[in-house]
């Protein structure tokens, strides 16, 4: 056998012997986690079924699956727009708004449309009463980003020790990628609010 290809047990990690069931199962759940745990869907209608609410965010999930970078450009999108809406607000109004305000609005939680003509008043909703209607928290979050940052570690540390890489795992690697700038992008946008405030 040719020298360089003797591994020192005590020097590789026991991850150079993979079976194929564990790499194809790890890459399918880790990318199914990445394109679950990031998405960040809108507020349903009043009207939509359950069924209908469900069918949606499977539609989400397979674009993200497809096109995952179609969600992170709705999700830069959505920043910039949440970033414009709070300047305005600001300006306008002596009122403690938030970019988290801003995206509530963006996802349907309340609309302010006749707010300007003075035909309603300021929604009195804070930013952690906001936070508390989402079903992700500090917690579940930070949970989600250890998992793919461990994912990535990995990686890295099969090219440290000059060990094989397939293309799935590249591949989960790039969904990986994605995961991490929808999360930073929609860090305060609240996740899988259902009902919106009055």
């Amino acid at each position: 056998m040719h020298e360089s290809l003797v591994f020192d047990s005590k020097k590789v990690p026991c991850t150079c012997t993979r079976t194929l069931w564990s790499i194809v199962s790890g890459c399918l759940l880790m990318i199914f986690a990445c394109v679950y745990s990031a998405i960040h869907p809108n507020l349903p209608s009043p009207r939509d079924s359950p069924i209908r609410i469900l069918g949606r965010r499977f539609g989400i999930m397979v674009t993200g699956l497809i096109f995952p970078e179609l969600i992170v450009g709705w999700a830069m999108r959505q920043l910039l727009c949440a970033r414009h809406i709070t300047r305005q607000f600001k300006k306008h109004f002596n009122y403690a708004w938030t970019q988290t305000h801003s995206f509530f609005v963006l996802m349907g939680g309340f609309m302010l449309y006749l707010l300007r003509e003075g035909h309603i008043d300021v929604p009195v909703l804070t930013a952690k009463q906001i936070k508390d209607k989402s079903k992700g928290n500090l917690i579940s979050k930070g949970l989600a980003i250890l998992q793919v940052a461990w994912f990535v570690l990995q990686l890295i540390s099969r090219v440290i020790f000059h060990l094989e890489i397939t293309q799935l795992e590249v591949g989960t690697l790039a969904f990986a990628v994605f995961t991490f700038i929808i999360y930073a992008v929609w860090w305060n946008k609240p996740l899988d609010v259902q009902c919106p405030h009055p």
